[in-house]
């Protein structure tokens, strides 16, 4: 495995992008299930530019999973349109379009009693695509993927590793990935988004990832479509959505009196601040990303207050806080955050 995996190549497609054809485009796609009481996807309208690494953003249920299928044509959309590279999805052209992307289920399906070996070989004669088994070589090394083992025996984060080299086998124009790191360790996610940016730098092929961890999409995409209860409710550049963020500050005092009178400090001097926990010796709140750097330079500059606490832990806020914090106003603009 390559050192210094913590890395992600990133390099800005926008120039290379401007003004060609949409990857993916979906125009007011709808797809309702139990006769039309549960809206998976409302109404939802989005474009993909060729080259570009785009989030799929929101929690678990949102329509993520449900979004990708109708763009692959594995359902039936109740109305709305779907788009490959300027073709319209549709019975007739489906395979011929399957062709051109790399697929990542959500939910893998692999046989049971195949090896990962004997499995790359079958979707080789399956579809009609060109296989790089020099790559397929180099992926299997660098994702440590046991190519003699039967599927039904492997653990989830190996299951996802054959599944990744199945999504990678072809030399793809899009490759489609949801949740592409569930049960991989740390090490094996900064070694998968590696794999990707060079696959892309090579061939700049379109690479859409869905995931609801937002410091995930942060570290590959550009780009991000978020989507809460089947209704996109924003798109912007990852550097936008990280100013929106939150973060979770947890601090640790020394006694009960030190904590209250921090607490009267920042309810004063930061209004903005959300104030989750606040027991014994702890208090827990939520700051805007561009907030949390002045909490620190106060407690590194004030004495009493460095002094006070014994311990402290900084972490991204969840999807939801960041959602109800930022899009509760969304349904006067069209979005669908209830």
């Amino acid at each position: 495995m390559q050192k210094n995996i913590s890395i992600i190549i990133r390099k800005d497609f926008s120039k290379n992008v401007k003004n060609k054809m949409n990857a993916i485009e979906i125009k007011d796609l709808k797809k309702y299930y139990n006769k039309g009481k549960i809206k998976a996807v409302d109404g939802i309208s989005l474009k993909v530019p060729k080259g570009a690494r785009f989030g799929f953003l929101g929690p678990n249920g949102a329509g993520k999973t449900t979004t990708i299928r109708c763009i692959l044509g594995f359902l039936n959309p109740d109305s709305g349109i779907t788009m490959i590279n300027g073709e319209e999805i549709n019975p007739k052209k489906d395979v011929k379009i399957r062709n051109q992307i790399g697929y990542l289920p959500g939910e893998l399906g692999l046989y049971r009693y195949m090896t990962a070996d004997q499995l790359i070989k079958y979707f080789a004669k399956l579809f009609d695509i060109e296989i790089d088994w020099k790559f397929i070589r180099d992926v299997t090394e660098r994702l440590e993927i046991e190519m003699d083992r039967k599927m039904g025996v492997l653990s989830k984060g190996n299951k996802q590793k054959v599944g990744v080299l199945t999504a990678l086998m072809g030399k793809f124009d899009i490759l489609i990935m949801d949740e592409p790191t569930s049960g991989l360790d740390p090490l094996m996610q900064s070694e998968f988004y590696r794999i990707i940016a060079e696959r892309q730098e090579e061939s700049n092929c379109t690479v859409f990832v869905s995931s609801h961890v937002l410091p995930e999409i942060e570290k590959f995409c550009d780009n991000v479509a978020i989507i809460k209860n089947g209704k996109i409710v924003e798109v912007s550049s990852v550097q936008e959505l990280k100013k929106k963020s939150l973060k979770r500050i947890e601090l640790d005092f020394e006694n009960n009196k030190s904590l209250a009178e921090f607490n009267s400090f920042l309810l004063s001097d930061f209004p903005e601040a959300i104030v989750k926990q606040n027991y014994q010796e702890r208090i827990e709140f939520l700051l805007p990303y561009n907030q949390s750097r002045d909490i620190l330079h106060y407690i590194s500059k004030n004495k009493w207050a460095g002094m006070s606490i014994k311990d402290f832990n900084i972490t991204h806020s969840t999807l939801d806080n960041i959602f109800l914090e930022y899009y509760k106003d969304s349904n006067s603009k069209g979005g669908g955050v209830v």
